[in-house]
Parts: C-alpha cells; structure tokens; sequence
C-alpha cells in the first residue's frame, strides 16, 4: 500500500483540527464491491461470467464531519480501493482507479486516498468551502456511479443576498478524474478516479508507451447563478468555464414543476482556446410525469454538426458522464455530447415497498453510426444499511462494424 502524495498535505490538515474541541462529531463509512460483465455477440470466447470479460473492484471509506468553531465545519474523508486478488481467476481488470497508472507502481494493489478534507465557513448568505471536495455543476462534477468517486481540490464562495438568487464562484486547482487523463486499463473501462487517487491539473496527459503521467498544470474557473423566481417551482441555471489555455464553455436550464408534471430544456457549448475547430454545442428537452410511486419521462437532445476535433460536451473532469437528459448507462454524455448526434430516450420507474424498478430505451444517431440501448435497472434496499443494484444493459450498434452487446452489472453496498 503507498499513500497518495498529494494526500499527505490533508492529513496535516486533519491532525492540525483535532487539536481543537470539536462538537457534532458524526462518523460515516462503507463498503462495496462493483462488478460487470459483458458479451459481445459473435466475439470469440466472449461469454458473460467469464474472467476476460469481466471487470470488478472492492472499495471502503471512511468519513468524518464536525463543528470546528462558530460557523466553521470540517469534512474529511478516506477511500481505499482493492482487487482483491479476483483479477488472478474472478476479473480481467478492476473498473475504477486505473486511469493513469505508472509503471513504477504496482497495479493491482491496494490504492488508498483522502477523497474528501475541506473547511466550511458560513456567516450570514455567505459560504465558503475550501479543500478537497466534491463538485456538482453542469459541466464540472463528482461521479458516483462507480466503485470510487472523483473530487476537486478547490475552493467555492456561494452568495445569496439577492432575491430568488444564488450566485457561485469557484477555483479548481487540481482532480482526480480518470478517463480524461488516459486509461492504462488492459479493458479500457471508465476509470473515473486516477490511480491511487492523484491528483493533476486539467490538460494532463498519459504516455501509453512509458506508462507515465504528464501535468498539464491547467487551472480551472466556474461561475454560477442559480435562480429561483417567484413563479412556483420553475428554476433557471447559468454557468460560464474557463479552463486555461484549453476551453471556455457556458450552460444554461430552466426547469418546471407543476403537479407531477416536469418540463425542462438544456443549452450548451464549448469553444477550444487556440482552436480553429468549430465550437460545440447541444440543446436537450425533456418532458415527465410523476404519480405516487411511477414516473416516466421523454427526452432528447441535438449537438451542432462541428467538424473532426470538435469538443465532446460532457464532464470535463473525466470526459464521461453528462447532466444533458438523454444519456444512458453506456451511451452516455461521451456519446450524446459527440458533435452531430441526435438522440431520444424514454423511461419509467416503479417503486414498490423496497424494491425499485427503471426501464429505459435510447437512440443515437450519429454521422456514420447508429445505436439503440435498452436498460433495466433494479435497486433494492435490505434492512437498514445494506443496498444492492443490479443494471441490464443491451446495446445494438449499426456501424461500419454491427454489433449487440449484453451487459450485467452487480453492485453490493453497505453504509453506516
């Protein structure tokens, strides 16, 4: 096992608060082991439930939050990911924390970090976070869909002195997402956090050759306004990026709640510094219905047309997910946020006593390909802390190469 180094600065932080008396302690912790398999349809040997086609990794975390002083709260916690030896006869390669790996470090070991170690001062309509923290904005936020989840060293100021109005500044020096720093994986899953947890700033990249990781030393700048007027249940947001030398992007939603009834629209777009590509853009509409325990929804989504090298609108820590409505399980906002991509999608939800049920059927159409996803997705809760999912995927492609592909998804989770 080998701390991250960037984790060292945060343990210090951590040791430098417990010499205070703190109120309001509460422990928080977990484990979980994340695994899917897939099969392509007339691949050789590539059955289901087979270790080449399988990916799988157990994760634990440990958390801990206080009252420091008098509008002051610390937030830390610490994520450790593991093989578990499964990858000797069980999975071909762990699905999270292998973005990035150096050939200097072991892969397949132990992997431990501090996700989470930030302070959070509020005084009247003012907060200020500042450390290592998750994110949730439209193109810039924490994942949780995985085995671990990527975090931000950054620090937010969040106001709102004006009426129906929330405004957000925020500095992001360096993350932790994975897919967008290269993927040293033997499968080439999304790996959402880097090895062992480093950190790096945006623009980094990977030498598959050397196995090495370059900074790219980018900094990160994101304003906001989240607005909520006096007409009930409607809700506006506005964002602007700015990614040094690399990308300035902005976002724009309104959505509307009414009844049961939902009603959204989302617009997009990133220029690329020092590009000469067209610029990116999508918009998304979706329409829903909620009634006690079923909803089902109605979206879809279109990016300009753009050019080879055109921006890929989706999470710019990971490249991956996306907040656009129409992403699926698989295809997801690295599809829909594709230049000259049309895409729909329907779903409906059951919840029953403690079991919930969500189907889902997609369509992209892009330049040269066309894909439809179905996706059944069943998450139970059994007793108090104990929550397990289970996720059918299939995917038909009409490509140059057609293709269907099958995949099961097995999440166990324990909290406390």
């Amino acid at each position: 096992m080998r701390i991250s180094k960037t984790t060292a600065p945060f343990l210090a932080l951590l040791l430098a608060t417990s010499a205070y008396a703190v109120e309001n302690v509460k422990v928080t912790g977990g484990a979980k082991y994340w695994y899917q398999t897939t099969a392509v349809e007339d691949a050789a040997n590539n059955d289901m439930f087979q270790q080449k086609t399988s990916v799988g990794v157990a994760a634990v975390e440990l958390g801990v939050s206080a009252d420091l002083y008098e509008g002051l709260k610390g937030k830390a916690s610490v994520i450790g990911v593991d093989s578990l030896g499964l990858e000797q006869s069980f999975v071909k390669d762990i699905s999270s924390a292998g973005a990035g790996w150096e050939s200097d470090n072991g892969y397949y070991r132990t992997q431990i970090w501090v996700s989470e170690a930030n302070l959070d001062y509020k005084i009247s309509n003012t907060s200020v976070i500042v450390g290592r923290q998750a994110l949730n904005t439209p193109l810039l936020f924490t994942e949780r869909w995985n085995a671990s989840y990527n975090t931000f060293d950054a620090a937010v100021v969040m106001n709102s002195d004006i009426p129906y109005t929330t405004l957000v500044a925020g500095y992001v020096h360096q993350h932790n997402g994975g897919s967008s720093a290269g993927n040293a994986t033997a499968t080439g899953f999304p790996s959402t956090t880097m090895h062992n947890g480093e950190f790096y700033g945006f623009g980094s990249t990977y030498n598959s050759t050397t196995d090495t990781m370059t900074d790219g030393d980018k900094r990160a700048y994101a304003f906001g306004a989240i607005i909520k007027p006096p007409v009930d249940n409607l809700a506006v947001s506005l964002w602007y990026y700015n990614v040094n030398s690399l990308f300035t992007a902005y976002w724009a939603d309104a959505e509307y709640k009414k009844s049961g009834l939902f009603f959204g629209i989302q617009n997009a777009g990133i220029n690329l510094t020092n590009s000469s590509v067209d610029d990116a853009m999508v918009t998304a509409a979706k329409i829903g219905y909620s009634a006690g325990k079923f909803s089902a929804d109605v979206s879809c989504s279109t990016t300009s047309k753009g050019e080879a090298g055109t921006a890929t609108i989706a999470n710019a820590a990971t490249g991956d997910k996306s907040k656009v409505y129409t992403q699926s399980v698989f295809q997801d906002g690295a599809f829909v946020g594709t230049r000259n991509t049309d895409a729909v999608r329907a779903a409906g939800s059951y919840q029953f006593d403690a079991l919930k049920l969500t189907a889902s059927l997609q369509n992209i159409d892009q330049t040269s390909s066309e894909g439809t996803e179905f996706d059944l997705i069943a998450s139970a809760k059994v007793g108090k802390y104990v929550n397990l999912t289970g996720i059918y995927v299939h995917q038909d492609i009409d490509a140059a190469t057609d293709k269907k592909v099958d995949a099961i998804r097995l999440i166990a989770a324990v909290k406390f």
